[in-house]
């Protein structure tokens, strides 16, 4: 469990493959220099006590001091054995300060390195994927589970400081005295059988704090997202409660783990003095002199912190198990859809887009979305796709876009499969503008050039006046740089849709979808910005996802789908004249807003 944990985020540290070896190396290098320096409290005691607390007890560390002390004597052994001991902790202390700045600046970098790395992995990965995994998952990854991946690296490296100091002050203890020692390993047995237990349980309660952060993350999201729903239907206090009992469920998940953690050290602590009583009796049993047995103490003293804190992240990282094999599975290729890019490009639509036999269905569901379809799209024509609520209509857009590829049938721009076309390269040639218009945090300014690179303020106005915006942004706070807030909740659903239409006209694209992208503006603005489109687009291909049915006085061809299949196709005109799907969905439409049915154009 833990040998896994500490696997995965060496996987992260991967881009420094230095760090981890540095890390084991000045750990040791403090260690001893430490360890040395309490070891020379041997022969300063022996000089004190001119050799009468010494028997012939002592081990090969306290030989190996005295023989390389020897050439101190004198009256300056004192000062000189001093300076040395003094010399060695200020080593010891230099070599932390450098441990501390590589380890902080490794984890700084690592975790920036699995931030980008989880951005890049959500913004590559199949569409299909975000259909699958709750939204309050991804942002409890990207939020929280990283922080505490900086966390569990940081126990890592506390771990090997920690491992490394245990490692020398255990050979010391050693070459001081087998005997006790050997004592000492069977008396923190029992200790690290507690304390491999404390991590199982935490490992578990860990599982927990991962679940009842993603609940919190979705409540989260909802209530930011949903606030307007929230209060019209006046839903405050019960949204409140749903709050709560997800906060509830983080705090128990929370008080549990940290608890643990923050109790542990103070019971291993308390384990541990048994230990010096026992090393007492043993040490008087032998009759160790009292510089090795003082030493050996302080030894097994100082020894004390680095087993407490390699027991605490050794229950740290068990409990932030859950959350770095959850990010671990994020960044994993093996289990979820990817778009192949292709290396073909076309540098203008000449002949148009042919839908051939396309079908297409959601993961989870039974029923395809699209079933069957063949359609074409003329280069330079406008076309509207027609239909009831989950008809196709969107996934046909999604399709086109390349957001999915089709289970069967091909979809073909100027006669090559869009699986064939460079990926980027061909949604540059897509623009789009929807009823609901994703703004992004930013200002107006940043919002219409979103899909142009390097936009000139000559072309954000004109596509801004072409949107019919440009009045509406003068008047800004700021104008063009007035912020849009989040998601552009400072504008009015009229002005974010312009503003979207707006970015969509700048990429001057070869293919400009419309998805009722101007049902929240007012009659008149619409007529407008209907009249400046057709001038704008005399050579674009327009397709147009009608949801009212007088977008069709606009269109060449219709598409009429029902229940994911194509049910009529062709002139608007011709199809209002027959009796047949567009016929009924039109008399609907006027029977619902108690108007006369007449035809489009007429």
């Amino acid at each position: 469990m833990i040998l896994q944990t500490i696997r995965s985020l060496l996987i992260f540290t991967r881009p420094y493959p230095w760090a981890i070896p540095t890390l084991v190396v000045l750990g040791l290098a403090a260690s001893l220099a430490e360890g040395l320096g309490i070891g020379l409290i041997i022969p300063l005691l022996d000089n004190m006590l001119q050799g009468r607390g010494e028997t012939a007890a002592s081990g090969p560390l306290a030989d190996l001091l005295g023989r390389v002390t020897a050439f101190v004597s004198g009256d300056h052994a004192l000062l000189v054995l001093s300076l040395l001991i003094v010399g060695l902790v200020s080593l010891k202390t230099l070599i932390l300060a450098v441990d501390v700045y590589v380890s902080t600046r490794v984890i700084a970098h690592s975790m920036s390195d699995l931030r980008v790395a989880l951005a890049r992995q959500l913004l590559l990965v199949g569409y299909d994927f975000f259909s699958r995994v709750p939204q309050g998952t991804l942002i409890n990854l990207l939020g929280s589970q990283t922080y505490r991946a900086s966390e569990a690296l940081r126990a890592l490296t506390t771990l090997i400081g920690s491992l490394s100091t245990v490692a020398v002050f255990g050979l010391l203890l050693l070459l001081l005295s087998w005997q006790l020692t050997v004592v000492v390993l069977l008396l923190v047995l029992p200790v690290w059988l507690i304390v491999r237990a404390l991590a199982a349980l935490a490992h578990n309660w860990g599982e927990q704090v991962v679940t009842s952060y993603s609940s919190l993350s979705e409540r989260i999201l909802e209530l930011l997202v949903a606030m307007r729903t929230i209060r019209i239907f006046n839903r405050e206090q019960a949204e409140v409660q749903r709050f709560a009992g997800a906060a509830q469920g983080v705090k128990r998940a929370y008080q549990r783990t940290e608890t643990l953690n923050q109790l542990l050290p103070a019971v291993v602590e308390f384990l541990y003095v048994p230990i010096f009583v026992v090393v007492l009796g043993v040490a008087w049993y032998l009759e160790i002199g009292i510089p090795t047995l003082l030493v050996f103490l302080l030894l097994l003293y100082r020894l004390q912190n680095p087993l407490k804190r390699a027991n605490t992240s050794r229950v740290i990282l068990a409990s932030y198990a859950a959350g770095i094999r959850d990010l671990h599975a994020l960044l994993d290729r093996s289990d979820k859809p990817y778009l192949e890019s292709g290396t073909n490009r076309i540098e203008r639509l000449h002949d148009g887009i042919e839908f051939d036999r396309v079908t297409f269905g959601y993961t989870g569901t039974d029923t395809a979305a699209v079933t069957d379809v063949s359609l074409s799209l003329k280069a330079g024509s406008v076309n509207a796709i027609v239909g009831d609520s989950g008809a196709g209509k969107s996934t046909l857009i999604h399709l086109l876009c390349r957001l999915h590829d089709p289970q069967a049938g091909t979809i073909r721009a100027d006669g090559i499969d869009l699986r064939e076309l460079d990926l980027p390269a061909w949604r540059a040639h897509i623009a789009f503008a929807g009823q609901d218009a994703e703004l992004m945090s930013g200002t107006v300014r940043f919002n219409i050039a979103y899909g142009v690179d390097e936009a000139s303020e000559e072309g954000i106005e004109e596509a801004a006046r072409i949107a019919q915006a440009h009045e509406f942004i003068v008047t800004l706070p700021g104008g063009y740089d007035a912020e849009v807030g989040p998601r552009g909740t400072r504008l009015s659903g009229g002005q974010r849709q312009r503003v979207a239409l707006a970015r969509a006209i700048l990429c001057r694209p070869d293919i400009l979808i419309l998805d009722e992208a101007t049902n929240a503006v007012d009659g008149v603005t619409e007529t407008a910005i209907q009249a400046a489109l057709e001038r704008f687009s005399t050579d674009t291909t327009v397709v147009l996802v009608a949801h009212r049915l007088n977008t069709l006085k606009r269109a060449q061809h219709v598409i009429v789908m029902k229940e994911g299949r194509v049910v009529q196709q062709g002139p608007p005109e011709r199809l209002l004249a027959v009796r047949g799907a567009l016929q009924e969905l039109y008399a609907a439409h006027h029977a619902l807003d108690g108007r006369g049915a007449t035809a489009p154009g007429a």
